[in-house]
């Protein structure tokens, strides 16, 4: 279960819910799709709600709040048993289906990964030089939006981001960087070519996350991403 809903679940079952829900806002919708997740894990595993947290790596207080703000909100509109059905509409589908995403196995398999070197090189290769600004993209830029895309995760919870806190450096310059890479306004030239690429490398990273459980991180570092870079042609 990943600990952000993906937008594409959100579609069709909730597709209801969001018509009736007045004044909400992408905020809103995240932690939508925070308490969505939480609850189909809950459905599929039992546990409390801690329980639930922890299990999809969601810092408590996190999650906490955004169960207040969607209890508030829905609540005060009548939708708690609008969401309930889209939640079960959403689990009944995945029980049905085949084609199943394990990102639980991408999480831990990710848990200490980052952009090779290389990779990121590749990555960067014939784009306009974004220079050493504060918000200008890293190495560690990269890993956050891939580990993001990959396990449909918060970005702030990232394992990069973690390893910052608990080191008890600044995380403000990645964070920085990272948001400044994904506003809509600045996907232009040289950012919107390494966004398509960064894209592209979830995909395939996310296909290799995906295999059996005897998948080995070191075979994680995709040495044939260059060349399926190289090939893949902006449209």
């Amino acid at each position: 279960m990943p600990a952000l809903l993906p937008y594409v679940w959100l579609s069709g079952p909730f597709g209801e819910l969001l018509s009736r829900w007045a004044h909400h806002t992408d905020w809103k919708v995240r932690h939508l799709r925070r308490v969505s997740a939480l609850k189909l894990a809950e459905m599929s595993g039992g546990g409390t709600w801690p329980d639930c947290a922890k299990t999809l790596r969601i810092p408590w207080n996190t999650a906490q709040q955004s169960l207040k703000v969607i209890r508030q909100e829905l609540n005060s509109r009548d939708l708690w048993p609008d969401f309930e059905r889209a939640v079960e509409s959403v689990a009944s589908q995945l029980d049905c289906g085949t084609d199943r995403v394990h990102y639980g196995r991408g999480r831990e398999l990710l848990s200490s990964w980052q952009v090779p070197a290389g990779d990121w090189a590749e990555l960067c290769r014939d784009l306009e030089q974004f220079g050493q600004g504060v918000t200008s993209p890293t190495c560690d830029t990269a890993t956050v939006l891939i580990w993001t895309h990959v396990t449909q995760g918060d970005h702030l919870h990232s394992p990069v981001l973690g390893a910052l806190r608990e080191s008890g450096c600044s995380t403000q310059r990645l964070v920085a960087s990272v948001n400044q890479l994904r506003t809509p306004a600045n996907r232009k030239g040289g950012k919107r070519e390494l966004l398509r690429r960064l894209e592209t490398y979830s995909d395939v990273l996310a296909t290799a996350c995906d295999r059996p459980a005897s998948l080995q991180t070191s075979s994680l570092e995709i040495g044939v991403l260059a060349a399926h870079l190289r090939g893949a042609k902006a449209p």
